[in-house]
């Protein structure tokens, strides 16, 4: 527990709508603090993490992570235990030194391009394959759907330090809270999760609106929330987590070209001049 004189008191945005406790709140991470730590590991020597924002001409250092007082303890621990922790092992962790790609990566690879590569299943290029989450038993797809969802809802809230407020639906953003705590799943949304198998993307993208879905994107995942009715009771309809695991080489190659365009930008502005910047695929 943070000192007497660094504690702030109030509602946690998580439980205190519905208990209405003031509480010690923690200095919750907009990004998992596990993200820090691979990125900075990642990084080329002498180089530091920048943070680009919509405004095209600055460039800030992320050697401060990004916090807010948000969760008390026990929010922030639940947080953790259900989706974060399980996310950075699973779909973070990478073997660098061995060029070992972390363990959903593997799976995902071996069994997505297996389908999408089989003579007569009639994939290709700029083909689209999409498998639900109840054929990868080796993946808690309930874990990764949690993550999923917590990172939309913290989005949502301003103070972040140089992030954008993703504007949602209030009824959206409450089902959101009540899901992380425990809830049902939300009704007529899924989550998409597409692994870039073709290009190595260094980077994060913060969590916005594209083509007014919500979306995210950390090293090899892209991550959105689509409002799709069909395929949720598909899911719903055989006990399945409403995520689906998804081949889509274009989207990848638009979230690759998004991701080195910002670098090679971010090289040209003002605010970063005195700093070395590196694409560590190039």
């Amino acid at each position: 527990m943070a000192n007497q004189i660094d504690e702030v008191m109030g509602l946690c945005a998580l439980c205190g709508p519905d208990n209405g406790q003031t509480r010690v709140l923690r200095q919750s991470h907009f990004l998992p603090k596990s993200v820090y730590r691979y990125l900075n590991l990642s990084k080329s020597e002498n180089t530091k993490l920048l943070l680009r924002t919509s405004k095209k001409n600055r460039v800030f250092s992320m050697g401060k992570q990004i916090v807010q007082a948000l969760l008390c303890d026990t929010c922030e621990g639940l947080m953790s235990v259900r989706g974060e922790d399980y996310y950075s092992k699973m779909m973070l962790r990478v073997d660098v030194k061995n060029k070992m790609p972390s363990p959903a990566y593997k799976i995902l690879k071996e069994s997505l391009m297996h389908l999408w590569k089989t003579p007569g299943n009639g994939y290709g290029p700029n083909m689209i394959l999409s498998i639900g989450s109840n054929l990868f038993r080796a993946i808690d797809s309930r874990q990764l759907y949690h993550f999923v969802i917590g990172m939309f809802w913290k989005s949502t809230f301003d103070n972040w330090e140089h992030c954008s407020v993703m504007p949602l639906e209030a009824s959206l953003i409450e089902g959101m809270r009540k899901f992380l705590l425990g809830g049902d799943s939300l009704a007529g949304y899924i989550v998409r999760i597409v692994p870039s198998f073709w290009r190595e993307k260094h980077g994060v993208v913060f969590p916005g609106l594209l083509k007014r879905q919500p979306f995210f994107s950390i090293q090899q995942f892209d991550f959105y929330l689509e409002n799709d009715e069909r395929q949720f009771n598909r899911a719903i309809s055989i006990d399945a987590v409403p995520l689906f695991y998804t081949i889509d080489s274009m989207r990848s190659e638009s979230t690759f070209q998004g991701m080195s365009g910002i670098y090679k930008n971010a090289k040209q502005t003002k605010s970063a001049e005195e700093t070395q910047l590196s694409w560590p695929a190039e």
